[in-house]
């Protein structure tokens, strides 16, 4: 998910009994750590700087990649947990210092506190790494959980990349957790309480995306008489969902919305022929056609058009959608021919540009509170 969600869960972790044997630090150690991962956006620029030029296919392999991996999170939660372990000590000897000199009250709080060990700070650090694979785990986009033995992409497609109902759930547990502990004399057990009851509900909400999907996907299956389908939350919320499927002859889509959508029927599926010719097998042979396929998972739908005189291939990663029951992706890849099958371009057209935010904003709302 959004990198500001996955630093919010990482201080829900610490409010699972961390912080009240740590402290207040714990919290966003927590949330220091769950947001590592996420660092790897920084290859791109870094690799710039260098000379070579890395495009947006070669970042595809990247992000979420080494860096989200499970095997990694031993690693990330040792470094992160050394680190701090390391500063605790200097505050420590700090507080003996002004201790002696009769200063600073804080150094002398973090002085008699009884000091957690190494261990304690790295499970808190383990836990919070722990939870960014696996809460990109749940959503369409894929996560490289078990590289650099295998780029395989994992996905459950539960939530989608930012939801307007997971975000704040977590936002709230950590404002009651900090009301708490403001306003009650004990409040260790009762933060600890509301901190577990704040994750419950957030892991339960992604459980219901996970129920939901697999529902969709089981009732599109049988209407269109298929042996599987997909179904993807759309960005902001689970209650909208971007259904997909597929046979030897076309692809078919639709929008299906929990609360408002008559059942899924087959009239109510977009049918686009699948085209086969010679200028798709020669785009497909191409790596960066190659890199797109293996980032979508599969879901990639190609179309072909003439355009003065030119061979126009297009490749769609089905899963993101243009509007949620349409055949045309967000970010489709383009390969362009002239008439000797010379390749004169692969690009990516994207259908929303920053100007258009606002507006993409506005009719995912209606989207989601409209039939």
């Amino acid at each position: 998910m959004d990198t500001m969600t996955q630093g919010l869960l990482g201080a829900v972790t610490a409010q699972l009994g961390f912080r009240e044997r740590i402290g207040r630090d714990a919290s966003w150690v927590a949330a220091a750590t769950a947001i590592v991962p996420d660092l790897d956006v920084f290859i791109r620029p870094v690799m710039n700087l260098t000379g070579m030029e890395v495009g947006d296919l070669t970042m595809m392999y990247h992000h979420r990649g080494i860096s989200h991996s499970l095997l990694m999170t031993p690693v990330i939660a040792a470094a992160v947990a050394g680190l701090w372990w390391l500063a605790r000590r200097r505050i420590s000897r700090n507080a003996n210092a002004s201790d002696r000199s009769g200063a600073d009250a804080d150094l002398k709080f973090a002085q008699t506190r009884r000091r957690p060990t190494f261990w304690m700070l790295y499970a808190c650090c383990f836990v919070a790494a722990l939870s960014h694979p696996l809460l990109d785990w749940c959503t369409s986009y894929g996560t490289q959980m078990l590289s650099p033995i295998t780029n395989t992409r994992y996905a459950i497609d539960a939530v989608p990349i930012v939801d307007i109902f997971y975000t704040p759930a977590l936002i709230l547990t950590l404002l009651v957790c900090r009301l708490v502990r403001k306003f009650k004399a004990k409040p260790g057990r009762v933060a600890i309480i509301v901190g577990i009851t704040g994750f419950v509900l957030s892991t339960g909400y992604l459980a219901a995306g996970l129920v939901i999907g697999r529902h969709i996907r089981s009732t599109t299956a049988k209407t269109l008489n298929l042996n599987h389908a997909r179904a993807y939350p759309m960005l902001g919320t689970i209650l909208l969902w971007r259904v997909t499927a597929d046979d030897d002859d076309a692809w078919y889509t639709a929008r299906h919305n929990i609360l408002f959508s008559r059942p899924l029927e087959r009239s109510r599926f977009a049918r686009r022929a699948k085209v086969h010719n010679e200028w798709i097998s020669r785009a497909r042979r191409l790596e960066e056609i190659k890199t797109y396929e293996w980032f979508a998972m599969g879901q990639m739908r190609a179309a072909y058009s003439r355009r003065d005189g030119l061979h126009v291939v297009e490749f769609h990663d089905m899963r993101y959608g243009a509007t949620p029951g349409g055949p045309d992706s967000m970010w489709p890849l383009l390969v362009t021919f002239d008439k000797t099958g010379r390749v004169l371009n692969v690009s990516r057209r994207l259908s929303h540009r920053r100007a258009d935010r606002g507006e993409l904003v506005r009719r995912i709302w209606h989207e989601t509170w409209n039939p």
